[in-house]
């Protein structure tokens, strides 16, 4: 009961200590609990957010077979369904039990694990024949018309009839060769008309009306007749993307046949099956991410490659069977390998404040016994034993930390409300426990002793053991950069532990052992400078730089402290800056330039039209020259040739990232020969049909051009005479005025549009924005935001808990020296110099590892796919951001000194008696 007594009037008489160290708790709780939820919900985010940037055709499950199904066994691929052999010469065609089928697709997915079996929609199919050209309608425009029979089980279910009705199963020959002319010019079997229905569009289109019936080009097919039109009920549904040419047809310019127009039309899914000579049946799963969490993305893509490895019966006995095959599998795997990046940078931006709060708990811990340290020592003497001693910190870290811990959870779910797991309860719980745990080791005997750290005398066995474990510190963080380095980067889409454990470990001992490093170059620098100012007039300097060796303020603790927190700040603008400008490159480098135009031909008159257009200073257009042999020696390798106007391109790239260094080298011949830069590891001198070429320089690619494997840029005017021109342009780089805002652009854009209707306009920054938008890239960004502000914070209360520590000798020996004619003003430099010699060494030390860290990520870590890009982006750096986080720390000094001066001379008089005693 007197424990508890003796707790409670603690807490009430000097509240400050506790107050630090359930701060500390709530922060370590919330932070701790938060960071997974987050990063979860970041990653399920991110597959959400490709599979929806993603067509239909390039995630959902699907297969495409050459037999029709729910014909059972009546069906064979080279013949068709088995016709009913009735004896007369035309019969009805079965009707293929569809539903049936999609049935068993159904429960193929039902069959399946979770989460395939969650992501797997409702499956659908449809039923095409190829294309068959039909008869030109008087009039219209379409020189050369052609349709593609459709049919399948939900087709109706997507369409709305505007007039007719729906296509029946008209009668089919049991032999299709009777449809031939015989011998008298006559055929033997005379079909109906096929009956179709079509959409609205595509009738126009051909020039179709209601009723209309337009003969086949294929002797072995009836004429067709449309007996109904149509409209899509959602022209944007997927199921249209499986199904083209239906709702639109396809139109295609040609020069030498004219319009060439390809319309899908809908009939009966028995006629398709029946008249069709070389049906394909597309099968398709739908695919649904939206409730696949963070965890189940791994095993999805696992489950994910076996279905698509498996051929599958969904009907027994049926022909048709399904082969599935999914671009969701690449999805999948270019969204682990951007979540091993994320995981990898968070968890490296974690390490270094997880461990400079545990620094500041160990602050706040001495703090509370230094402010308890007089009654602590009264019960000791009246005969409590040292565990109960301890027993009295604990409970009051205990009393503060387990509410403040609630506070930091309940915090947390507020931020991130997502599901709560028992690992970060039990993680939190921990951060509860941390401050009593913290507080009940800082109250053993030599933490109840008032001393002077340079008169512990400590023996040389302690000092033998600090020298060791300081030099497996720097030995363990170098072996472990080592290895991280020497096995080079680690991918592992799809396989593995999320996050490397070397990624982790590796910038954690490297900052402590930065910090270790620091502390023992620190006394002797400052010893230096004792002897140089003891020579010199001036108490304060003088007296500072003896208390920093003789007595710093805090010690290991607070260096650590800073030199963890400073560190992960600078790693953190670090790698900001490398990430965004890996993709302002990776956006840049598909664009080439401020704008790129791709699309129609773009002869002299539309080149002429983009340099009308405001604000455009340069229009460059890019000519493809084909594919061309360069030899040398024994190797031959195939390349495409792009031409252009080196000098004007030169202009146009000037100051972009990534573009090639020597374009303006172009213009001028080297030795005779061509001079070319070239992409796909060329270098050095060819030989093509027209004469030697020398590669200039040699780039991972050229900025704006198609990919390719190997390729050539030259300077059009001299490849006259190495290569044949093999027409028109279709690609232009354009430049902008410097300084064009994301109005200008717009404006730009809008008047290209304007003047080149059928033009692909392509702006970079647009690319940067998208890339930037993605929920990995957002979620990375807050968060290095958020290890800035925590750095910060922690950075602020290493200084504060240090001051305060240091606040009972400092004012000991400013109240003697007041007495003694101490000026005014003098405490703050005394309190300067407590801070300011560990400061510039924890910037010192922080700058290292703001350096060396992101250093040691880009060696293990792929980030390109957290750019966008195929490489890893090098290196970056913001001078801007990194000096102000220079300044901040100096800031949060220098307030701090100021803090700590006002507080040194109030207390004066009340330390005057105790001084002098």
């Amino acid at each position: 009961m007197s424990l508890l007594l003796l707790v409670r009037r603690h807490l009430l008489a000097s509240p400050g200590p506790g107050l630090a160290l359930a701060a500390v708790a709530m922060l370590a709780a919330l932070v701790t609990s938060t960071a997974p939820r987050a990063v979860a919900v970041l990653h399920a985010d991110q597959l959400v957010h490709e599979t929806a940037l993603a067509s239909a055709v390039a995630t959902d499950v699907i297969s495409v077979g050459l037999a029709v199904p729910g014909y059972g066994e009546g069906y064979v691929p080279s013949q068709g369904p088995t016709l009913d052999a009735s004896g007369a010469p035309q019969v009805r065609p079965p009707s293929p039990d569809l539903a049936g089928y999609v049935a068993g697709l159904r429960d193929l997915a039902a069959s399946q694990p979770e989460p395939l079996a969650e992501v797997l929609g409702e499956p659908d199919l449809v039923i095409s024949g190829t294309r068959v050209g039909v008869e030109r309608v008087p009039g219209n425009d379409v020189a050369s018309p052609g349709i593609v029979l459709r049919g399948g089980p939900t087709a109706r279910d997507h369409v709305d009839l505007v007039t007719g009705r729906w296509p029946e199963a008209t009668l089919v020959p049991v032999d299709r060769t009777a449809m031939l002319p015989g011998s008298d010019g006559v055929p033997d079997v005379v079909p109906e008309p096929l009956e179709v229905a079509m959409s609205t569009a595509s009738a126009a289109e051909l020039g179709w009306t209601l009723g209309s019936v337009h003969a086949t080009a294929d002797q072995l097919l009836p004429p067709v007749e449309l007996v109904g039109l149509w409209e899509p009920r959602d022209a944007d549904a997927d199921y249209w993307v499986h199904a083209p040419l239906a709702v639109t047809p396809e139109v295609v310019m040609d020069a030498n046949v004219g319009k060439i127009v390809t319309a899908a039309v809908l009939a009966d899914p028995a006629v398709v099956g029946a008249w069709t000579s070389a049906p394909s049946t597309r099968t398709w799963y739908p695919v649904d991410t939206r409730a696949v969490t963070a965890a189940e993305a791994m095993p999805l893509l696992a489950q994910l490659r076996g279905f698509t490895a498996t051929v599958w019966t969904p009907v027994e006995g049926d022909a048709a069977v399904l082969e599935p095959a999914s671009g969701l599998v690449a999805l999948l795997e270019r969204v682990l390998g951007q979540r091993q990046g994320v995981d990898a940078v968070v968890a490296v931006l974690a390490v270094g404040p997880l461990g400079a709060l545990v620094a500041v708990l160990l602050l706040a811990a001495r703090l509370l016994v230094d402010r308890r340290r007089d009654a602590l020592v009264l019960v000791r003497a009246r005969g409590a034993s040292g565990a109960q001693v301890r027993a009295v910190v604990a409970l009051e870290g205990l009393v503060v930390g387990l509410p403040a811990t609630a506070a930091g959870l309940a915090a947390g779910l507020l931020v991130v409300p997502a599901p709560l797991t028992a690992g970060q309860v039990g993680v939190a719980l921990a951060c509860g426990l941390g401050p009593a745990v913290a507080a009940g080791a800082a109250a053993g005997p030599g933490g109840l002793r008032a001393r002077r750290r340079d008169l512990d005398g400590a023996p040389g066995r302690y000092r033998r053991r600090r020298l060791t474990a300081e030099v497996a510190v720097v030995g363990a963080a170098a072996g472990t950069t080592a290895l991280a380095l020497a096995r080079g980067v680690l991918s592992l889409p799809g396989a593995g532990p999320a996050v490397d454990p070397l990624v982790v470990a590796a910038p954690l001992l490297l900052s402590v052992a930065a910090a270790l490093v620091a502390l023992r170059l620190v006394p002797p620098v400052v010893r230096v400078a004792e002897r140089v100012l003891a020579r010199r007039p001036g108490l304060v300097p003088f007296l500072g730089a003896a208390r920093v060796r003789r007595d710093a303020a805090g010690g290991l603790v607070p260096a650590l402290a800073l030199v963890l927190s400073v560190g992960v700040a600078a790693s953190s603008l670090v790698l900001a800056a490398t990430v965004r400008d890996g993709v302002v490159r990776e956006a840049w480098g598909s664009v080439g330039a401020d704008l790129r135009v791709a699309g129609p031909l773009l002869d002299d008159e539309a080149v002429e039209a983009l340099r009308a257009v405001s604000g455009v200073t340069g229009v460059v257009p890019v000519t493809d020259l084909g594919r061309h042999q360069l030899r040398s020696g024994s190797e031959t390798v195939t390349v495409t040739v792009y031409a252009t106007d080196a000098a004007a391109l030169a202009a146009v790239q000037a100051g972009a990232p990534g573009a090639p260094a020597r374009t303006a080298d172009l213009t001028v011949p080297a030795g005779g020969a061509l001079p070319a830069v070239a992409a796909g590891g060329l270098s050095g001198a060819w030989t093509t049909a027209g004469g030697p070429v020398t590669v200039v320089e040699d780039v991972d690619e050229l900025p704006g051009l198609p990919p390719s494997s190997a390729a050539l840029l030259v300077d059009a005017d001299l490849a006259a005479g190495w290569f044949a021109a093999a027409g028109s342009p279709r690609l232009a780089l354009l430049g902008l005025d410097d300084g064009a805002t994301a109005s200008d652009r717009a404006r730009a854009e809008r008047e290209i549009a304007a003047s080149l209707p059928t033009a692909v306009v392509d702006d970079p920054s647009a690319g940067e924005e998208a890339l930037l938008a993605s929920p990995s890239a957002s979620g990375l960004a807050t968060a290095f935001a958020v290890a800035v502000a925590l750095s910060a914070v922690l950075s602020a209360a290493t200084v504060a808990l240090a001051l305060v520590l240091a606040g009972p000798a400092r004012r000991r020996v400013l109240v003697v020296l007041r007495t003694l004619g101490l000026p005014q003003g003098a405490e703050r430099g005394i309190v300067a110099w407590e801070t300011v010699p560990w400061t510039v060494a924890a910037l010192l030390a922080g700058a290292v590892i703001g350096g060396v860290v992101p250093v040691l990520v880009l060696a293990a870590v792929d980030l390109s796919p957290l750019t966008g890009g195929h490489e890893p982006p090098p290196l970056a750096f913001d001078a801007g951001w990194l000096a102000l986080l220079a300044a901040g720390l100096l800031a949060v000094v220098a307030i701090g000194t100021l803090v700590a001066g006002a507080v040194g001379r109030r207390h004066d008089g009340v330390h005057l008696r105790t001084a002098t005693d």
